[in-house]
């Protein structure tokens, strides 16, 4: 039927299906072109949510970036190392360092706990470049070797590592390590780690913990200290003020000083620890070992290369720091490498009736004599010196005889040049009567 509006006038039924039909059509085309959610539709921009992903992904690098940052070490001595590049170094090898500058020289450890991907030389070179200089040999040891200070800072920025730098004059850091471990493993450096090596951490203020003539702060001739410059301002300022008088020590020789800048995102790093195995383990390993030099040389074989990791840090342990007894034999077997194979391992208070009077176990050594060759005496604490005595006592005592026979055939004929002639120009002349 039609309808009559008083706007529209009349209209006719189909007109009015075929307008609410056209209405309908449209309505539903633009819903179908609208999002669900008209707050959606004005926030999301393509070209504005890659940006934001770009700067996401780019922060991202620069904090994993940050987090890598090195500490770098710095080393106050006589002799600086003159290198064209400073070497980066991992942390297992620069606690090897740090302990070998501070420990007494009859203190030793174990080189496996070095990375797989450093080799036993490699980390032996640092150690001689690097660590403390060994003293001449008729040098006296109590008024010639230099004391060692360890200063490890928290909290360094990268600007406060360029002003320490400018202070220094200019001189780059020794070395650096590329995976500065967390506060915690600092601390159990200086407290546990240097504290087995016979070196206490000192709690002493900065200004006095630097001071060499402070005894209460000092362990014998070595010092470790650790301070956080974020919770104490004035360290930095307190190191440029004794920079030149620190370096005045060092090149006197009075004074040698070891200063570990850790970054401050080293702080909450994950490794907390600078050495990769437990201390109980590192203990056990380094029990009266000492590393002797072999004979001869022996083919490079699968066995000696695993045999290799297990060497310990006693290369710079001379044979007079022995100990000049031994608990038990399989620790002087241990530690003297079974005597150098040129002895055995026995109790020196061993009665004939098989008791003990007492338990010192020490190297014996025995004469080995090759196939075609003269017979060689051993000597020394691990049986690894060829006894000389016998041959030197035999040449000086011949040098002497023939020196004595010589000077007593010179004074003969000294003595006999010297005698008077008898008057004999006269005795056959006689008077004639």
């Amino acid at each position: 039927q039609a309808s009559t509006n008083p706007r529209f006038g009349k209209l006719q039924p189909t007109q009015v299906d075929t307008s609410i039909s056209q209405h309908a059509d449209s309505s539903s085309i633009k819903a179908a072109k609208q999002p669900a959610h008209p707050s959606l539709s004005s926030s999301f921009n393509p070209n504005r949510f890659k940006m934001k992903f770009s700067l996401g992904v780019a922060a991202a690098l620069a904090g994993f970036t940050s987090a890598l940052q090195p500490a770098d070490v710095y080393i106050l001595q006589s002799k600086q190392a003159s290198t064209s590049e400073t070497p980066s170094l991992p942390r297992q090898v620069a606690r090897l360092i740090l302990l070998q500058r501070l420990a007494p020289e009859a203190w030793t450890d174990s080189l496996n706990d070095i990375p797989k991907d450093v080799t036993t030389e490699t980390a032996v070179s640092y150690i001689n470049q690097f660590g403390k200089s060994p003293q001449p040999l008729f040098d006296n040891k109590a008024t010639s070797e230099p004391s060692q200070l360890l200063v490890m800072l928290e909290g360094i920025s990268t600007e406060d590592a360029k002003t320490l730098k400018k202070t220094l004059k200019g001189s780059g850091p020794a070395f650096e390590v590329n995976d500065a471990p967390s506060s915690v493993a600092n601390h159990n450096l200086a407290q546990s780690d240097m504290a087995s090596a016979g070196v206490g951490a000192t709690n002493c203020d900065f200004v006095r913990a630097i001071n060499p003539f402070e005894e209460e702060c000092w362990s014998g001739k070595s010092s470790v200290a650790v301070f956080d410059v974020r919770k104490d301002t004035t360290i930095l300022a307190s190191l440029a003020d004794n920079i030149s008088r620190l370096q005045k020590l060092a090149q006197s020789g009075e004074m040698e000083t070891t200063l570990v800048l850790l970054p401050e995102t080293s702080r909450v790093s994950s490794l907390n620890a600078w050495s990769s195995k437990p201390q109980s383990l590192r203990r056990r390993q380094v029990t009266e070992e000492v590393m002797t030099e072999a004979d001869e040389p022996a083919p490079t074989t699968a066995a000696t290369e695993v045999e290799a990791a297990d060497v310990p840090l006693a290369s710079f342990v001379r044979g007079r720091d022995l100990p000049s007894c031994f608990a038990s034999a399989d620790s002087c077997q241990n530690s003297t490498g079974n005597c150098s194979g040129h002895g055995k391992c026995v109790n020196k208070y061993a009665r004939e009736d098989g008791s003990d009077a007492g338990t010192c176990f020490y190297c014996q050594c025995e004469s080995s004599r090759p196939k075609n060759g003269s017979v060689t005496h051993w000597a020394g604490a691990t049986c690894s010196k060829v006894d000389v005595s016998a041959p030197f006592w035999l040449f000086t005592g011949f040098t002497i005889l023939m020196v004595g026979i010589l000077t007593f055939s010179i004074g003969l004929l000294y003595s006999i040049g010297e005698e008077k002639l008898p008057g004999v120009i006269g005795a056959g002349v006689s008077k004639s009567k």
